[in-house]
């Protein structure tokens, strides 16, 4: 059977959280077993789309923004394997682009669902998907690219943050990848789909990493993804380590990552066989990883969800999360969101801590946790920790917060209602529910 800390650990990097039901039934399994069960995205339901967001509702398209926020973040919560939206939401952050570039609630869902569609399928395929698919068509202007005027975004963006990385091309080979793209555009008109026009396609020959041929676009991301055994390689260590940062910890040995990539090679840049083997290898478990990321707005607010039941919409966390610093369908540029201490600013903080205020307040709506009161202040503390899936906190947090609980209620206006509150509050801002390890 596998360590329960480990299952554990797992859940927090995969699911979000570790729910009690999922520990339990995990932890009777090998860990090769728990995490092939965690990975079997096959007994998630489809998830229901938003009524009439499948069609660009012009006059409705800021008030229908918040929905399709909310929407997503309750797929988060209450999926039974939220695993495939935490991939979803990788490839959100990875092949990045913006609600605010194109207003369109339609587009963004149809982007989204496709990135959960092949959230552990072919790199590859993948990336052809995204390559013509209407919102990055609009974000970097591919939509527009054409024989005579090559726009450079997309193939810039292609090697730079969705392949291969800095150093590992030239400005040659963007202008190349930029012509090779000409004609791959984006129809205008009432369909707003991917349409490719020759008349636009520049069909003379380009030098691309040193091959002189008619390139087209397509053939860019074979020559990246299939066909040069060498650019293979540096995309398979490029996404390994994006996937290694997103789920253990920044900054992994290159050992540990051409380890990886091997993997991924040999699985044809299969992602399934690649984020397995992330999950079980023996440097995920470590101190380094189990300690290696603060949970992001997002995966914390989602866990806040899970853990007391409430919405997204009745939370707001649309209006508070992009204070967070993290509001899906807005990244802040096309490089995505980072990790760690990109998400501490005092402005992000104090969002998390005026947002866990108004969480608690609608715990506490109808009497909830009065309990509490009738308890001694560390089994109230405990209680708490218990109820958010943190138990046991470190000894230093536990005495903080039993102080501050013990303050208000003996303070000169003080209450144990507001203790109360206090503490469903401050248990939410400590360690170990931001970086729980």
């Amino acid at each position: 059977m596998a360590d329960t800390n480990d299952i554990i650990h797992l859940l927090r990097r995969t699911e979000f959280t570790a729910r009690p039901a999922r520990v339990s039934a995990l932890s009777a399994m090998t860990l090769e077993d728990a995490v092939d069960d965690v990975m079997d995205f096959s007994l998630n339901p489809v998830f229901p789309p938003l009524p009439g967001m499948d069609v660009n509702d012009i006059a409705n398209r800021w008030t229908q923004r918040p929905f399709l926020h909310d929407w997503w973040l309750e797929a988060m919560a209450r999926q039974p394997r939220p695993f495939h939206e935490k991939m979803t939401l990788f490839w959100h952050g990875h092949f990045t682009t913006e609600w605010a570039q194109s207003e369109r609630n339609d587009l963004m869902m149809r982007q989204n669902q496709l990135y959960r569609d092949h959230a552990l399928g072919d790199f590859r395929v993948l990336t052809q998907s995204m390559a013509i698919e209407p919102a990055m068509l609009r974000y970097l202007s591919n939509g527009g690219n054409i024989k005579g005027a090559p726009n450079e975004n997309f193939a810039r963006e292609l090697m730079e943050l969705f392949t291969l990385g800095v150093g590992n091309y030239t400005e040659d080979d963007v202008h190349a990848s930029a012509r090779a793209w000409t004609g791959h555009n984006y129809n205008w008109g009432t369909d707003n789909s991917y349409v490719f026009y020759p008349q636009h396609h520049d069909n003379d020959a380009k030098t691309f990493f040193g091959q002189t041929r008619n390139w087209d676009g397509p053939d860019i991301i074979d020559e990246i993804l299939r066909d040069n055994a060498a650019k293979q390689l540096v995309a398979a260590k490029f996404i390994a380590t994006k996937l290694w940062e997103f789920l253990a910890h920044p900054q992994p040995q290159p050992a540990l990552i051409d380890e990886l990539a091997g993997v991924f090679v040999g699985a044809g840049m299969e992602l399934r066989p690649l984020v397995r083997a992330i999950l079980l290898h023996p440097e995920f478990y470590s101190s380094q990883s189990r300690q290696g990321l603060l949970r992001s707005p997002v995966e914390w607010i989602v866990a806040i969800l899970v853990h007391t039941g409430l919405t997204a919409t009745t939370t707001r966390a649309f209006d508070w999360s992009i204070l967070m610093g993290q509001r899906v369908f807005d990244p802040p540029n096309v490089a995505g969101w980072k990790n760690n201490d990109y998400f501490l600013s005092t402005a992000a903080v104090s969002a998390r801590a005026t947002w866990a205020h108004r969480v608690a307040d609608l715990m506490r709506a109808n009497g909830g946790f009065d309990s509490l009161g009738s308890m001694a202040s560390g089994d109230a503390v405990d209680s708490v920790a218990d109820f958010f899936g943190i138990a046991p906190l470190a000894a230093t947090t536990r005495q903080v917060l039993i102080d501050a609980y013990d303050a208000e209620k003996t303070a000169v206006g003080g209450s144990v209602a507001r203790a109360i509150t206090n503490l469903l509050t401050l248990t939410m801002l400590t360690g170990e529910m931001n970086a729980p390890c």
